[in-house]
């Protein structure tokens, strides 16, 4: 105890030194810190924007349909699609659970016709499971009782429609039939995300049951799932529950954007370790230079008889202690980023490409996290203390007599 207050006094005496120390550790703390929730966030928000555009959580297909998936094959269902979403939806684990029949159309409005993915939606489940209802942009969403069509707001000035204008479609059924439906815009969607928005339509999935002569099949159900329920834990349930198909986790069906993040975290944290060795390269030299300048202190205590262990114990207190000052001030001061960037976000919309592999939305926020903050003063606090620790050691081996004459730490 002694020796922790000792070590709290000496961090004053050099205050050019310390102040330099403290200087290199907040920010060092300070951007593991931001550089950690950045990461972070980016994972959760384009995982979660995946998930609430497109993929739900967890997804029930047929056998085999994976492998097929890219031919959106009409041949592999899931049969007795009502009972299936009941049995699904009383699982405690699966808050919502939406049948989707995916397929390829030519839609015509007598004037042009364009070759478009179809997909077909169960209006109130899907609403409940994705963001779609959320981004109509003129007319009206699907209901049970309003069947129709939605279509991008894009496709809709190519076309020339507005809601309630009549489209067709034609469409081979699964057993390659080519039938034909009339059908009326119900509402025009935008998502601000041009592969949606100009290459797929939604389709109530009553009228696409007609028209692909599918009773009560649908090729996927997408779920999701009880707040607390990470995917991996529900599709590991779900798949212990004897379901008549292969479970999947949002992930198997968006590989491209998993792929995509994980080269750019990496990249990320490449730079941002990068950086943090410059930084703690300059503090290590800090560190060590501290304790070289003070061989005659050192030699004063072991000649007042401190022992060896005592002296080391005493620098890594120092730095400890230095360590901890630094970590505080570096919360304090990354505090309004952090709140800023978790709560604020930053307006994205008008710097998104048109290209990437998801809708963004139109905000990012970072997720800071407790673990974070964890993280950060520990590496801070490990950088500090390696720093002296060598030193140290050697400093504690000197001559007395050397040390009292001032003889450098070789």
């Amino acid at each position: 105890m002694d020796l922790i207050g000792i070590a709290l006094r000496n961090v004053w005496r050099n205050k050019r030194r310390t102040i330099l120390n403290l200087i290199a550790l907040c920010l060092a703390t300070s951007l593991m810190l931001l550089g950690l929730g950045w990461v972070e966030g980016y994972h959760t928000y384009v995982y979660g924007a995946m998930q609430n555009f497109e993929t739900g959580e967890v997804q029930l297909i047929p056998p085999g349909y994976l492998k097929e998936e890219r031919r959106m094959p009409l041949d592999l269902t899931l049969p007795d699609y009502h009972n299936l979403k009941q049995r699904l939806k009383s699982m405690p684990e699966v808050k919502e659970a939406t049948g989707r029949i995916d397929f390829s159309l030519r839609l015509s409005n007598r004037k042009e016709s364009v070759y478009l993915i179809g997909r077909a939606i169960d209006p109130e489940s899907e609403a409940a499971t994705t963001v779609l209802a959320d981004y109509i942009d003129d007319g009206q969403y699907l209901s049970s009782k309003k069947e129709g069509i939605l279509i991008g707001r894009e496709l809709a000035k190519r076309m020339g429609v507005v809601p309630g204008d009549t489209l067709y479609i034609v469409a081979q059924d699964a057993y390659g039939s080519e039938n034909f439906i009339d059908i009326k815009v119900a509402g025009i969607f935008h998502y601000g995300y041009p592969p949606i928005d100009k290459n797929i339509v939604f389709i109530d999935v009553h009228s696409a049951m007609s028209l692909l002569d599918m009773q009560d099949k649908v090729t996927r159900v997408v779920m999701r799932l009880a707040p607390g329920i990470s995917p991996e834990t529900g599709a590991a349930i779900l798949r212990k529950a004897k379901l008549p198909g292969e479970v999947h986790t949002w992930k198997s069906f968006a590989q491209a954007t998993v792929s995509a993040v994980q080269t750019d975290t990496r990249s990320f944290f490449t730079m941002l370790v990068v950086l943090y060795i410059l930084i703690v390269l300059g503090l290590l030299n800090s560190m060590s230079m501290s304790v070289h300048e003070r061989t005659r202190e050192i030699g004063t205590l072991r000649a007042i008889g401190m022992k060896k262990r005592d002296v080391v114990l005493l620098l890594l207190a120092e730095s400890g202690w230095i360590a901890l000052i630094a970590a505080m001030i570096a919360i304090v001061i990354s505090f309004p980023m952090v709140w800023y960037l978790g709560s604020v976000g930053l307006d994205i919309s008008a710097q998104m490409p048109d290209n990437i592999p998801v809708p963004f939305g139109q905000r990012f926020y970072a997720d800071f996290r407790l673990l974070h903050f964890i993280i950060a003063v520990a590496i801070a606090s490990f950088s500090a203390v390696l720093g002296t620790l060598r030193p140290a050691r050697k400093a504690a081996r000197l001559v007395v007599a050397d040390a009292m004459r001032g003889g450098g730490i070789g």
